[in-house]
């Protein structure tokens, strides 16, 4: 059995009627040593209020409001154990979870940081196993993307509970320039090794993680545990399409263009597979903008594509209130069918 000390890091803001479930989550999975750090990042629902009866088992921190990465970077830099976890103060860690970290890490010292599957209620109570896929949407086996599998059981003694499950071990840097494999509350990193690597965007208003996560996996090994490990609530099952998609695109632009584009090394390396990723975002862009009627804008940034889709430029060329028409006329004939 492993003892490694582990500081958990919640960010919260404006979520006082569902932090406390959180809370109570980790408290409930950590040993002498360990540590839950709370940064409240400006709330003004009464969350102060509302961790009160938690004050003597965590420590809070409290913010002006800068955003969910500027709130983790916060903790990080509070975090005094070996260990490093994340939890958004919407979600919450199902039983075990903590553990299963300890031992990994402990049987591993290669490996950096690791992440798991996890599940979904939604707000009608559904539950939707095996969420991730449904982020990632890749179709290749995880030895493929990630490294072949080998048992848990072969590497570290199972907590109760769990059933074997397999571990895959790799460089995820390259893949993840292409998707987001990483869901950050289950994420437990190792603070020392990972330095500088272990900090989130400030300046992106959302994609704040895919730029900790590039970092991790530029500075080495991660592990992905076929096993959910945390729960998301709520509206989580359709979270990805209420994210608005043009702001998406663009803090996702700024991150690739920041890690993997200043990456001369992985550029010589996978220089095909950056700009495949630097497109796919600039036509999303595109359409986005082309769908609010920004012509002259989308054809700014349809000038960046190598071979940008004819559709596109012919819907780029068109005055904006024939725009709109053209559009309006599809999405009619789309309902009709």
């Amino acid at each position: 059995m492993s003892d490694l000390s582990i500081s958990t890091v919640i960010p919260t803001h404006d979520r006082a009627h569902l932090v406390g479930r959180a809370v109570c989550s980790a408290l409930a999975q950590c040993r002498p040593g360990d540590e839950v750090i709370v940064v409240d990042d400006g709330s003004r629902d009464g969350t102060e209020a509302a961790l009160a009866p938690y004050r003597e088992r965590i420590r809070y921190r409290a913010l002006r409001h800068g955003g969910a990465g500027a709130a983790r970077n916060a903790g990080i830099r509070a975090a005094r154990c070996e260990l490093v976890a994340f939890l958004d103060s919407d979600d919450e860690w199902m039983p075990g979870k903590l553990e299963l970290a300890r031992r990994l890490f402990a049987a591993r010292p290669d490996v950096l940081f690791l992440f798991s599957d996890f599940a979904v209620r939604d707000a009608a109570g559904r539950e939707h196993p095996r969420f991730l896929f449904r982020w990632h949407r890749d179709p290749r086996p995880w030895s493929e993307i990630l490294g072949p599998a080998v048992a848990f059981s072969r590497l570290s003694e199972l907590p109760p509970g769990f059933d074997d499950f397999p571990v895959h071990v790799g460089d995820l840097y390259a893949a993840e320039a292409r998707r987001g494999y990483v869901f950050t509350s289950t994420v437990v990193a190792r603070r020392r090794e990972a330095g500088d690597a272990l900090r989130f965007a400030e300046d992106v208003p959302t994609r704040e993680d895919l730029e900790c996560f590039g970092r991790l996996a530029r500075a080495g090994a991660g592990a992905f545990l076929d096993v959910e490990t945390a729960w998301q609530y709520g509206d989580a099952a359709d979270r990805l399409s209420t994210v608005d998609p043009l702001l998406a695109a663009t803090s996702s632009l700024h991150v690739l263009e920041r890690v993997w584009g200043s990456d001369p090394e992985f550029l010589a390396r996978h220089g095909a597979l950056y700009r495949e990723a630097v497109e796919e975002q600039r036509l999303i862009r595109c359409a986005e903008l082309l769908h609010r009627g920004r012509t002259r804008a989308a054809r700014a940034e349809l000038a960046h594509l190598a071979r940008p889709p004819l559709r596109l430029r012919g819907l780029a060329r068109l005055p904006a209130p024939l725009l709109r028409r053209a559009l309006a006329l599809r999405r009619a004939l789309r309902v009709r069918r």
